[in-house]
């Protein structure tokens, strides 16, 4: 076995329509094929973006991606989600049966570093291509985002979380990061593990990368104003949502020393007050909330990635996982219920907020009366096709979420307190404006909870702020725990020759 998914430059750069990935299969164009032209390089683009949506392995394998099982990674490990069906899919994620030789840690290491391996040999063909001006510059930046994203969620999956490895203020040697891939590489490059430390400044350099090429060509700090439409990047990464992930990322970097620089939580809520203040984008209205998943590109949608009929996971899809005619494999927990939804509930709000009204998370079974459950309503398909669903990858309403907890860790209560009020304003009805005055992170959590279920964000969000998950099949999971993370795919380490280590107690 080579380690092809991290090393091969013998990879295919995919071909796709410049918006709509809908025209060729991503192994139609040999990676030995140059890049001379923008539209062989626009296409090359838009394969990193398609890697993410359908199968791989010649379109014999559909697990690992945004638009699938890892867009509900964090959730199916959290506590508001349990596995109702009986297909074993996505278990190896919801109760942690992971193991060093189970197929998800596998099929999520190598779709993720064959994103990257696109990425890397695409900059290297655009370097030795000699193409330049303002639309090659628009795909380096949004090639070093995007691999500044995979890493980032490389690390969340086969990494503790830098708040949980936290010693005073200090990551140590003895942290372990994930491999980086920042190069092509031939086949006897063997692997090794970046320490946590130099994972996160790989990230927040790849992130500095990509806004120091996007940040002239918006018109930002030129002293010119910002007449570029985002609308015109739907489906990529643009500044925008470039600035929301380096929001994310330093919102799990909370006070550390990385990057030289321990005010993370401050650079977090610098970014997401830009995004929301630049009123490029808005919150959905009460009125709309129920309807914009069936849509693309809302007024939200800072980052989505594109999913059609013809490019999709389609039964380990976002869509078929959260029906009971599907899998059946993410439905709502009975503690969720409970505190948010039954007769036995105390939120104050249940009757009125949108998020848990019948019309989002609906009591739902089979044809055969099977799989009965309450289920996210956020993934119904596009023309009645449940596979085809974009994950929104950014959206705004994260973007106050991060600029509430980054005001509330540099003691602005009074702040954090106005954005979780705003995001009320337009969730529940009949809600007073002002009736927020102060917060505490739990407070905040909650409101992740409600506002991002079934987007993939709740372990990580228990895990980095020291606060155990209560997993429906294993119970407390407890911030640092070994099985937090996944293990590294034993084949990897076995062609590595003890090179590449493992993760402690697999």
């Amino acid at each position: 076995m080579k380690l092809k998914y991290i090393a091969t430059v013998a990879f295919a750069v995919a071909m796709a329509s410049c918006n709509i990935l809908d025209k060729e299969p991503s192994d139609s164009w040999d990676s030995g094929s140059a890049i001379q032209t923008i539209d062989d390089l626009k296409y090359a683009v838009n394969g990193v973006y398609e890697s993410q949506t359908s199968s791989i392995d010649k379109g014999k394998n559909p697990f690992g991606s945004y638009a699938g099982d890892f867009g509900l990674f964090g959730d199916l490990k959290g506590s508001d989600y349990k596995c109702v069906g009986y297909n074993n899919q996505a278990t190896d994620i919801s109760q942690y049966k992971a193991t060093a030789t189970s197929s998800m840690p596998e099929n999520i290491y190598k779709r993720f570093y064959l994103s990257i391996a696109r990425i890397n040999k695409i900059l290297e063909q655009i370097a030795a291509s000699g193409l330049s001006g303002e639309e090659v510059e628009v795909c380096k930046g949004e090639l070093y985002a995007l691999r500044a994203l995979f890493h980032f969620d490389l690390a969340r999956v086969y990494a503790q979380l830098p708040t949980v490895a936290n010693k005073k203020g200090q990551l140590e040697a003895s942290d372990m990061g994930i491999v980086l891939s920042t190069q092509t590489y031939n086949e006897t490059f063997v692997p090794k593990r970046a320490t946590l430390k130099e994972t996160y400044e790989a990230i927040l350099a790849d992130i500095k990368t990509a806004l120091d090429i996007m940040t002239p060509i918006t018109g930002l700090g030129s002293g010119k104003p910002d007449t570029r439409n985002p609308n015109t990047s739907k489906g990529h990464m643009n500044y925008w949502s470039t600035l929301a992930l380096r929001a994310r990322v330093n919102l799990y970097l909370d006070n550390l020393n990385i990057g030289g620089t321990t005010e993370h939580n401050e650079q977090a809520l610098k970014d997401a007050e830009e995004i929301i203040n630049s009123n490029k984008y808005k919150l959905y209205n009460l009125a709309d909330y129920t309807s914009v998943w069936t849509k693309e590109f809302t007024d939200e949608s800072i980052f989505e990635i594109q999913v059609t009929s013809l490019y999709n996971p389609q039964r380990n899809s976002l869509g078929y996982y959260t029906s009971p005619e599907g899998y059946a494999e993410a439905a709502m927990s009975d503690s969720f219920v409970s505190e948010f939804i039954g007769e036995e509930s105390s939120y104050k709000y249940k009757n009125t907020d949108i998020r848990v009204s019948a019309d989002m998370i609906a009591k739902k079974a089979d044809s055969y009366g099977d799989n009965e459950a309450y289920y996210t309503q956020k993934y119904p398909g596009r023309d009645g096709q449940i596979y085809v669903n974009n994950p929104k990858v950014f959206r705004l309403s994260e973007i106050y979420l991060i600029a509430a907890e980054a005001a509330l860790k540099t003691n602005n209560n009074p702040k954090a307190a106005k954005y979780i009020d705003d995001l009320r304003l337009h969730r529940i009805e009949g809600y007073v404006e002002g009736s927020t005055t102060a917060v505490t992170i739990d407070d905040i959590l909650t409101e992740r909870r409600l506002k991002l279920n079934g987007e993939g964000h709740m372990a990580w969000d228990m895990w980095r702020n020291e606060k155990s998950v209560n997993n429906p099949k294993v119970g407390e999971v407890k911030p640092g725990a070994d099985n937090a993370v996944f293990p590294i795919p034993q084949a990897n380490i076995n062609v590595a020759h003890g090179a590449l280590k493992q993760n402690p107690g697999y």
